[in-house]
């Protein structure tokens, strides 16, 4: 676990230093993925390889939001699975929890789209889960995922209440 954790954050620092920033969408065409929105229904997006191409397809339907979180979801595994791009995101399934290739894409997620600093300081103004969430604009299973990879590099955020309650 902990060797899958130092590769999942150190990748996603890669990211971040070599290809853009924050701007997820940036850092993904920047890192040689095409990043297109189509319409695909229920399906939020999905990643696909394909000759040497990549796509991370977006659902245009979500809100910017989402949209973030799933390009950076794609993205990790484009960084992380690219041998085993096939499939799609569908509704329900982005946070999945026991699908290890999904968690993981998820933890890239959130470590790509939150700083350590930025929790701190939502968290100063309110200790929340839903404040939380809404001051930093993204979904509440993000910043649990972001808070998960700061107790493993040392905090000790208290995290079984908070998602025994919400992940019901």
């Amino acid at each position: 676990m902990q060797k899958i954790m130092n590769r999942i954050i150190d990748a996603a620092e890669e990211i971040l230093k070599s290809f853009g920033g924050r701007d997820i969408f940036e850092s993904a065409e920047n890192s040689g993925a095409n990043v297109w929105f189509r319409e695909l229904g229920g399906l939020k997006g999905f990643y696909i390889c394909e000759n040497g191409a990549r796509y991370i397809v977006i659902n245009k339907a979500l809100d910017d939001a989402l949209k973030r979180v799933v390009c950076a979801h794609e993205l990790g595994h484009d960084t992380l699975h690219r041998e085993l791009s096939a499939g799609g995101l569908r509704e329900g399934t982005l946070f999945l929890d026991s699908n290890k290739i999904e968690r993981e894409a998820n933890v890239f997620a959130a470590c790509v789209l939150i700083t350590d600093e930025e929790i701190l300081e939502a968290m100063s103004e309110s200790a929340d889960l839903a404040s939380v969430s809404a001051s930093l604009k993204l979904p509440p299973e993000i910043v649990l995922y972001k808070l998960e990879t700061m107790n493993f590099k040392g905090y000790a955020f208290n995290l079984s209440e908070i998602k025994n309650d919400f992940l019901k």
